[in-house]
């Protein structure tokens, strides 16, 4: 491949070709950055999986600054009980995890938050829209990756 490039762009193949491998490079690591936050968010889970909860495919992550709450939006469905797990790569960060109804109620019956993870059970009484908030924040990192999964049983 690298030959072909330098056959396309004969006088700037080197610039191209290194250019193109720094971006591959950063995408790269954002990537596996961001699926670190998933990862760890399932290890948070796998308690919960021997107790019968199914993960599902269904998972959020990014990058996100220090202390700014983010909101993901999920239906839910009445009769079901639902854990959310919340997780960064740095442990030494605070993560926390809340779920609210369309009216900004809280409706989380439990939860918890140690070493970078989090999580918060429901049992939704309707079935509809509900706001799970992750909130991650660090006295050393301004900028955290993170990672939200969840089950039901």
């Amino acid at each position: 491949m690298i030959g072909r490039l330098k056959s396309i762009f004969p006088k700037r193949g080197s610039a191209l070709i290194a250019a193109l491998v720094a971006v591959s490079l950063s995408c790269g690591w954002v990537h596996a950055i961001m699926h670190e936050g998933i990862t760890l968010a399932l290890e948070a889970a796998f308690p919960y999986v021997k107790d019968g909860f199914k993960i599902r495919e269904d998972n959020w992550s990014g990058e996100t600054k220090s202390e700014k709450p983010l909101l993901v939006k999920h239906q839910l469905f009445r009769g079901n009980e639902y854990w959310f797990w919340a997780a960064t790569s740095f442990p030494d960060s605070k993560v926390t995890v809340g779920i609210f109804d369309d009216s900004g109620n809280s409706v989380g019956l439990e939860s918890f938050s140690k070493d970078g993870k989090a999580g918060v059970r429901v049992l939704p009484k309707k079935t509809g829209s509900y706001f799970i908030r992750v909130f991650a924040a660090s006295d050393k990192h301004p900028k955290l990756d993170w990672g939200l999964v969840y089950g039901y049983r």
